[in-house]
Protein backbone atom coordinates (compact mmCIF):
# COMPACT_ATOMS: atom_id res chain seq x y z
CA UNK A 1 0.00 0.00 0.00
CA UNK A 2 1.67 3.56 -1.12
CA UNK A 3 2.04 6.16 1.57
CA UNK A 4 -1.07 8.24 0.65
CA UNK A 5 -3.25 5.04 0.42
CA UNK A 6 -1.86 4.03 4.01
CA UNK A 7 -2.04 7.85 5.69
CA UNK A 8 -5.98 8.09 4.13
CA UNK A 9 -6.78 4.55 5.89
CA UNK A 10 -5.60 5.89 8.81
CA UNK A 11 -7.79 9.12 8.84
CA UNK A 12 -10.66 6.87 8.27
CA UNK A 13 -10.49 4.74 11.12
CA UNK A 14 -9.49 7.34 13.81
CA UNK A 15 -12.83 9.00 12.31
CA UNK A 16 -14.78 5.71 13.01
CA UNK A 17 -13.09 5.53 16.17
CA UNK A 18 -13.94 9.18 17.31
CA UNK A 19 -18.27 8.56 16.14
CA UNK A 20 -18.33 5.51 17.84
CA UNK A 21 -16.55 7.53 21.30
CA UNK A 22 -18.72 10.02 20.80
CA UNK A 23 -21.55 7.68 20.12
CA UNK A 24 -21.22 5.72 23.45
CA UNK A 25 -20.18 8.80 25.66
CA UNK A 26 -24.00 9.77 24.66
CA UNK A 27 -25.31 6.42 25.58
CA UNK A 28 -23.38 6.84 28.82
CA UNK A 29 -24.65 10.06 29.66
CA UNK A 30 -28.29 9.08 28.71
CA UNK A 31 -28.12 5.87 31.05
CA UNK A 32 -26.56 8.29 33.71
CA UNK A 33 -29.73 10.79 33.13
CA UNK A 34 -32.47 7.55 32.99
CA UNK A 35 -31.01 6.86 36.54
CA UNK A 36 -33.54 7.87 39.37
CA UNK A 37 -31.72 10.25 41.99
CA UNK A 38 -31.39 8.33 45.35
CA UNK A 39 -32.30 10.68 48.13
CA UNK A 40 -33.19 9.70 51.66
CA UNK A 41 -37.11 9.47 53.03
CA UNK A 42 -36.72 12.77 55.03
CA UNK A 43 -34.75 14.55 51.99
CA UNK A 44 -37.79 13.26 49.23
CA UNK A 45 -40.42 14.58 51.94
CA UNK A 46 -39.28 18.07 52.32
CA UNK A 47 -40.55 18.57 48.52
CA UNK A 48 -44.28 17.86 49.32
CA UNK A 49 -46.94 20.54 49.87
CA UNK A 50 -47.39 20.85 53.47
CA UNK A 51 -51.17 20.53 55.22
CA UNK A 52 -53.24 23.85 54.83
CA UNK A 53 -56.12 24.17 57.18
CA UNK A 54 -59.34 24.95 55.30
CA UNK A 55 -60.26 28.11 56.06
CA UNK A 56 -63.57 28.52 58.73
CA UNK A 57 -66.05 31.14 59.38
CA UNK A 58 -64.94 32.95 62.60
CA UNK A 59 -68.16 31.93 64.95
CA UNK A 60 -66.45 33.59 68.18
CA UNK A 61 -69.30 36.80 68.98
CA UNK A 62 -71.27 36.54 72.27
CA UNK A 63 -73.84 36.35 70.74
CA UNK A 64 -73.10 34.37 67.85
CA UNK A 65 -75.24 36.29 65.93
CA UNK A 66 -79.41 37.48 66.11
CA UNK A 67 -81.53 34.30 65.59
CA UNK A 68 -84.86 35.29 64.08
CA UNK A 69 -87.78 32.96 64.56
CA UNK A 70 -90.96 33.88 62.87
CA UNK A 71 -93.58 30.69 64.04
CA UNK A 72 -97.35 31.51 62.19
CA UNK A 73 -98.02 27.50 63.02
CA UNK A 74 -96.95 27.84 66.72
CA UNK A 75 -95.80 23.37 66.45
CA UNK A 76 -92.51 24.61 66.84
CA UNK A 77 -91.22 27.65 68.36
CA UNK A 78 -89.87 26.41 71.97
CA UNK A 79 -87.69 23.18 70.38
CA UNK A 80 -86.12 25.93 67.73
CA UNK A 81 -85.57 28.63 70.86
CA UNK A 82 -83.79 26.14 73.05
CA UNK A 83 -81.68 24.73 70.22
CA UNK A 84 -80.50 28.34 69.06
CA UNK A 85 -79.95 29.56 72.81
CA UNK A 86 -77.76 27.36 73.55
CA UNK A 87 -75.95 27.50 70.59
CA UNK A 88 -75.27 31.40 71.39
CA UNK A 89 -77.63 32.99 69.69
CA UNK A 90 -79.71 36.26 71.15
CA UNK A 91 -82.97 34.72 69.87
CA UNK A 92 -86.45 36.85 69.73
CA UNK A 93 -89.40 35.02 68.75
CA UNK A 94 -92.83 35.87 66.92
CA UNK A 95 -95.92 33.90 66.70
CA UNK A 96 -98.93 34.10 64.62
CA UNK A 97 -97.83 36.87 62.74
CA UNK A 98 -99.77 38.34 59.56
CA UNK A 99 -98.14 38.69 56.00
CA UNK A 100 -97.38 42.43 56.78
CA UNK A 101 -96.37 41.83 60.19
CA UNK A 102 -93.93 39.12 58.78
CA UNK A 103 -92.47 42.03 56.19
CA UNK A 104 -92.30 44.60 58.84
CA UNK A 105 -90.80 42.48 61.32
CA UNK A 106 -87.79 41.06 58.77
CA UNK A 107 -87.18 44.75 57.24
CA UNK A 108 -86.55 46.06 60.88
CA UNK A 109 -84.40 43.21 61.77
CA UNK A 110 -82.29 43.45 58.13
CA UNK A 111 -81.51 47.13 59.28
CA UNK A 112 -80.59 46.35 62.75
CA UNK A 113 -77.06 47.67 64.00
CA UNK A 114 -76.09 45.24 65.77
CA UNK A 115 -75.31 42.95 63.07
CA UNK A 116 -71.64 44.55 62.82
CA UNK A 117 -70.65 43.17 66.02
CA UNK A 118 -71.92 39.67 65.34
CA UNK A 119 -70.55 36.70 63.43
CA UNK A 120 -73.46 35.71 61.41
CA UNK A 121 -77.46 35.42 61.32
CA UNK A 122 -80.11 32.88 61.83
CA UNK A 123 -83.49 33.38 60.49
CA UNK A 124 -86.29 30.31 61.03
CA UNK A 125 -89.59 31.09 59.29
CA UNK A 126 -92.58 28.70 59.80
CA UNK A 127 -95.66 29.21 57.36
CA UNK A 128 -98.52 27.98 54.84
CA UNK A 129 -97.80 29.28 51.64
CA UNK A 130 -97.20 28.34 48.39
CA UNK A 131 -94.25 26.82 46.04
CA UNK A 132 -92.43 30.22 46.22
CA UNK A 133 -94.60 32.68 49.06
CA UNK A 134 -94.96 32.58 52.51
CA UNK A 135 -98.84 33.98 53.53
CA UNK A 136 -98.40 34.03 57.61
CA UNK A 137 -101.80 33.65 59.72
CA UNK A 138 -104.12 35.52 56.71
CA UNK A 139 -103.63 32.96 53.22
CA UNK A 140 -103.72 35.51 50.75
CA UNK A 141 -103.27 34.69 46.90
CA UNK A 142 -100.31 37.04 46.50
CA UNK A 143 -98.49 35.65 49.62
CA UNK A 144 -94.60 37.36 50.23
CA UNK A 145 -92.43 35.89 47.99
CA UNK A 146 -89.19 34.14 49.70
CA UNK A 147 -86.97 35.82 46.71
CA UNK A 148 -87.45 38.92 48.45
CA UNK A 149 -87.02 37.47 52.26
CA UNK A 150 -83.74 36.84 50.80
CA UNK A 151 -82.62 40.75 49.16
CA UNK A 152 -83.26 41.88 52.41
CA UNK A 153 -80.33 40.30 53.86
CA UNK A 154 -77.67 40.76 51.08
CA UNK A 155 -74.66 42.52 51.29
CA UNK A 156 -75.43 45.96 49.22
CA UNK A 157 -79.28 45.90 51.94
CA UNK A 158 -77.61 44.84 54.89
CA UNK A 159 -73.82 45.94 54.54
CA UNK A 160 -73.18 44.73 58.42
CA UNK A 161 -73.45 41.10 57.48
CA UNK A 162 -71.58 41.04 54.48
CA UNK A 163 -68.81 38.54 54.34
CA UNK A 164 -70.82 36.77 57.01
CA UNK A 165 -72.90 33.75 57.60
CA UNK A 166 -76.59 33.95 56.63
CA UNK A 167 -78.38 30.83 57.48
CA UNK A 168 -82.27 30.33 56.58
CA UNK A 169 -84.77 27.83 57.64
CA UNK A 170 -87.74 27.51 56.52
CA UNK A 171 -91.01 25.44 56.74
CA UNK A 172 -93.27 26.18 53.90
CA UNK A 173 -97.09 23.85 54.45
CA UNK A 174 -98.16 24.16 50.85
CA UNK A 175 -101.47 25.16 50.46
CA UNK A 176 -103.89 24.89 47.28
CA UNK A 177 -104.40 27.85 45.26
CA UNK A 178 -108.39 27.00 45.27
CA UNK A 179 -108.37 28.01 49.31
CA UNK A 180 -106.75 31.22 49.35
CA UNK A 181 -108.38 34.91 49.61
CA UNK A 182 -107.51 37.47 46.87
CA UNK A 183 -106.28 40.37 48.72
CA UNK A 184 -104.23 43.64 47.39
CA UNK A 185 -102.71 44.76 50.49
CA UNK A 186 -98.92 42.97 50.13
CA UNK A 187 -96.32 45.38 50.50
CA UNK A 188 -93.09 44.70 48.19
CA UNK A 189 -89.77 45.44 50.20
CA UNK A 190 -88.27 48.64 49.37
CA UNK A 191 -87.05 52.17 50.15
CA UNK A 192 -87.86 51.04 54.03
CA UNK A 193 -84.33 48.35 52.98
CA UNK A 194 -82.84 50.96 51.70
CA UNK A 195 -81.84 53.61 55.16
CA UNK A 196 -79.00 51.62 55.22
CA UNK A 197 -75.54 52.09 53.53
CA UNK A 198 -76.10 50.72 49.57
CA UNK A 199 -72.51 50.04 48.99
CA UNK A 200 -71.07 46.90 49.76
CA UNK A 201 -67.76 47.99 52.56
CA UNK A 202 -64.36 46.32 51.62
CA UNK A 203 -63.02 43.16 53.24
CA UNK A 204 -59.19 43.29 53.46
CA UNK A 205 -58.01 43.00 49.17
CA UNK A 206 -61.44 42.12 47.21
CA UNK A 207 -64.84 42.79 47.36
CA UNK A 208 -67.24 39.91 48.59
CA UNK A 209 -70.77 39.21 46.64
CA UNK A 210 -73.41 40.81 47.89
CA UNK A 211 -75.52 37.02 47.40
CA UNK A 212 -71.97 35.25 49.17
CA UNK A 213 -72.42 33.59 52.36
CA UNK A 214 -75.93 32.60 52.26
CA UNK A 215 -77.63 28.86 53.44
CA UNK A 216 -80.63 28.76 52.13
CA UNK A 217 -82.86 24.99 53.25
CA UNK A 218 -86.70 24.75 52.30
CA UNK A 219 -89.10 22.57 53.57
CA UNK A 220 -92.04 21.75 51.59
CA UNK A 221 -95.02 19.65 52.95
CA UNK A 222 -98.79 19.82 52.31
CA UNK A 223 -100.94 21.64 54.33
CA UNK A 224 -103.34 18.68 55.26
CA UNK A 225 -100.32 17.75 57.80
CA UNK A 226 -101.62 20.57 60.41
CA UNK A 227 -105.11 19.87 59.32
CA UNK A 228 -105.33 16.61 61.49
CA UNK A 229 -106.53 16.38 65.26
CA UNK A 230 -103.32 16.29 66.67
CA UNK A 231 -100.51 18.30 64.42
CA UNK A 232 -97.50 17.09 65.09
CA UNK A 233 -93.90 19.30 64.93
CA UNK A 234 -92.36 19.74 61.73
CA UNK A 235 -90.33 16.48 61.24
CA UNK A 236 -87.24 18.64 59.42
CA UNK A 237 -87.09 21.19 61.94
CA UNK A 238 -87.12 18.11 64.65
CA UNK A 239 -84.47 16.82 62.82
CA UNK A 240 -82.17 20.12 62.62
CA UNK A 241 -82.88 20.43 66.15
CA UNK A 242 -81.62 17.36 67.31
CA UNK A 243 -78.37 17.61 64.87
CA UNK A 244 -77.51 21.10 65.61
CA UNK A 245 -78.33 20.30 69.81
CA UNK A 246 -76.09 16.86 69.62
CA UNK A 247 -73.58 17.56 67.18
CA UNK A 248 -72.70 21.09 66.61
CA UNK A 249 -69.11 20.93 65.98
CA UNK A 250 -69.10 19.45 62.98
CA UNK A 251 -69.83 21.24 59.79
CA UNK A 252 -73.56 22.61 59.30
CA UNK A 253 -73.23 21.31 55.38
CA UNK A 254 -72.79 17.66 56.49
CA UNK A 255 -75.07 18.09 59.49
CA UNK A 256 -77.69 19.07 56.02
CA UNK A 257 -76.80 16.02 54.42
CA UNK A 258 -77.80 13.66 56.97
CA UNK A 259 -80.94 15.65 58.28
CA UNK A 260 -81.72 15.24 54.27
CA UNK A 261 -81.18 10.94 54.71
CA UNK A 262 -83.43 11.12 57.93
CA UNK A 263 -86.35 12.75 56.03
CA UNK A 264 -85.66 11.01 53.26
CA UNK A 265 -86.16 7.31 55.29
CA UNK A 266 -90.01 9.01 56.35
CA UNK A 267 -91.23 9.75 52.82
CA UNK A 268 -90.14 6.05 52.43
CA UNK A 269 -92.46 4.77 55.21
CA UNK A 270 -95.14 6.92 54.89
CA UNK A 271 -97.84 8.02 52.05
CA UNK A 272 -97.52 10.93 49.70
CA UNK A 273 -99.39 13.55 51.72
CA UNK A 274 -97.13 12.82 55.04
CA UNK A 275 -93.87 13.58 52.73
CA UNK A 276 -91.52 16.32 53.35
CA UNK A 277 -89.06 17.82 50.81
CA UNK A 278 -85.52 19.55 51.32
CA UNK A 279 -84.26 21.81 48.98
CA UNK A 280 -80.66 23.33 49.56
CA UNK A 281 -78.70 25.95 47.86
CA UNK A 282 -75.72 27.79 49.57
CA UNK A 283 -73.07 30.04 48.63
CA UNK A 284 -71.13 29.37 51.57
CA UNK A 285 -67.52 30.53 50.89
CA UNK A 286 -65.73 29.03 54.13
CA UNK A 287 -66.03 25.83 56.38
CA UNK A 288 -69.03 26.59 58.71
CA UNK A 289 -69.44 25.14 62.20
CA UNK A 290 -71.82 27.05 64.69
CA UNK A 291 -70.22 25.93 67.68
CA UNK A 292 -67.17 25.35 68.96
CA UNK A 293 -67.37 24.66 72.65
Amino acid sequence: MCTLHRTCHLRRERLQNGRSKEQRLMVKQLDIQREPEKTSIQESGAFLPQHIPEERYRMQSKPLGICLIIDCIGNDTEILRDTFASLGYDVQCFSYQTMNNIIQILRKVACMPQHQDYDSFVCVLVSRGNSESVFGVDQTRSGFPLDHIRRMFMGDACPSLLGKPKLFFIQNYVVLESHLEDCSTLEVDGPAVKNVESKPRQLGPCLVHREADFLWSLCKADVSLLERPSSLPSLYLKCLSQKLGQERRRPLLELHIELNSSVYDWNSRVSAKEKYYVWLQHTLRKKLILSCT
